[in-house]
């Protein structure tokens, strides 16, 4: 009975890297709270929902976008009506710990010799198009790209081993890489948002708890440490 228990009162969460560290601190707090159990499959969005089709197992699955949901709910695998945002990251350019190339503007990505990172998958998937079309210099910020990322942790790690002069991301990198990299703002009329989003597996076997996990998640108490991670409050 104690093991059928301990079952009823676990979740397995499917989580994209970079969306992982603030649902696993909310993980933390909820089982403090209701003592519940949690296992995490950490990775490539694409990758986690391959798994899930193919184990047809699992309880939550979280991602940095909603177009990313959007697929696993079109292949049947999460449940639109428990769908919710946790908040949402804003574009930005990141560079080396005091930025040596004096990075201050996607202008200064175009500069002759620069070398710049992009993601061409998952939640970053054509962001920097849209950054450096916005702004005018797609030409030349292609040409300056060396590195081309398969997503977010591949893209951070351009940075943290100093591959690249900079990387177009997520403005909560910075919150997740403290000692490596600085933060560029871009102004309002180039950002992009995107919202990290969670639903409840087809699957699942602990719906009515994973509900309420959603329920936690998006409380004030939720919301306060998304944003200590540098998430944005979304309504």
């Amino acid at each position: 009975m104690g093991k059928n228990m301990s079952k009823q009162n676990s979740l397995h969460v499917f989580s994209a890297g970079a969306v992982a560290p603030p649902i696993k601190r909310c993980a933390e707090e909820f089982k403090a709270k209701f003592g519940t159990e949690f296992e995490f499959t950490v990775g490539k969005a694409e990758n986690l929902i391959e798994e899930i089709a193919e184990t047809k197992e699992g309880d939550l699955l979280t991602c940095g976008s909603e177009f990313i949901l959007d697929h696993a709910q079109l292949k049947g695998l999460v449940l639109k009506e428990t769908r919710r945002s946790l908040g949402s990251r804003t574009s930005a350019i990141l560079v080396q710990t005091r930025n040596p190339k004096k990075i201050k503007s996607m202008s200064d990505l175009a500069r002759e010799g620069m070398n710049v990172g992009v993601s061409v998958s998952g939640c970053l998937t054509g962001v920097w198009d849209d950054l450096a079309t916005k702004a005018g210099y797609a030409e030349q910020i292609r040409k300056n790209t060396v590195a081309y990322a398969d997503g977010c942790g591949e893209l951070m790690a351009l940075m943290n081993k100093k591959k690249v002069d900079a990387i177009l991301g997520w403005d909560a990198f910075k919150n997740l890489n403290m000692q490596t990299m600085d933060i560029i703002e871009l102004p309002e009329d180039l950002q992009v948002h995107r919202s990290t989003a969670i639903g409840v597996i087809t699957f699942s076997k602990n719906k009515e708890l994973s509900k309420k996990f959603i329920v936690f998640l998006v409380s004030e108490k939720g919301k306060k440490i998304y944003e200590e991670y540098g998430w944005h409050h979304v309504e």
